[in-house]
């Protein structure tokens, strides 16, 4: 029986072949790659519990949505907290600093990743680990808006590679290559941003 052996040109699940064509596309046709992102979260009459979702998205102009491609997540507190703050029945749901904080992990990995690719480092293991102290006393009122900036300490990030032969080089190559994250660079660079409440 024979048995089918995977294309040498594939790495890590990728045909560089058809990567590299999708790159020069890319550098070519900008517009057509650039994407519209977007999330909701509704509120789910309880305090800090919302179900937020992810769906539809743009490319190139174009809308993609599919059943398939909706998700949810059930956003809340940590058990402790809500027993301390007087939530009848608490319970333990993912909090939504540690999903944007998980969010930036596997966006770094996939930066790194990249960048192992594009310079011939071969990678047999990668994990981002990040960490982070917070003062709540914003979101509880205590402090001002205008204390926000107090709110957090810097973000603490670990990336751990393993492989065959890496070099002190390699690792100063793929820290650099982990600051192509969108992720991170959505967390690290200054954007506007403006709440607008509608009432319906």
């Amino acid at each position: 029986m024979a048995t089918t052996q995977p294309k040498e040109s594939v790495k890590h699940g990728v045909d560089l072949e058809a990567f590299h064509e999708f790159v020069e596309y890319a550098s070519e046709n900008p517009e057509e790659v650039a994407f519209e992102l977007g999330a909701s979260a509704l509120y789910e009459g309880r305090l800090f519990h919302s179900l937020a979702k992810v769906d539809a998205y743009s490319l190139g102009g174009e809308e993609i949505k599919r059943e398939t491609r909706e998700y949810t997540l059930p956003l809340g507190a940590w058990k402790e907290v809500e027993e301390a703050t007087g939530f009848v029945g608490p319970t333990d749901r993912m909090e939504p600093i540690e999903v944007a904080l998980a969010a930036l992990t596997g966006c770094v990995n996939v930066a790194v990743g990249v960048t192992a690719l594009a310079n011939d480092i071969e990678l047999e293991g990668l994990e981002t680990t990040v960490r982070l102290d917070f003062d709540p006393r914003v979101i509880f009122m205590i402090h001002d808006v205008d204390r926000s900036d107090e709110s957090f300490d810097d973000i603490r990030i670990e990336i751990a590679v393993s492989g065959e032969d890496l070099s002190d080089e390699d690792a100063e190559i793929l820290a650099a290559g982990a600051q192509r994250s969108p992720v991170w660079n959505l967390m690290r660079l200054a954007h506007d941003m403006e709440p607008t409440v509608q009432v319906e």
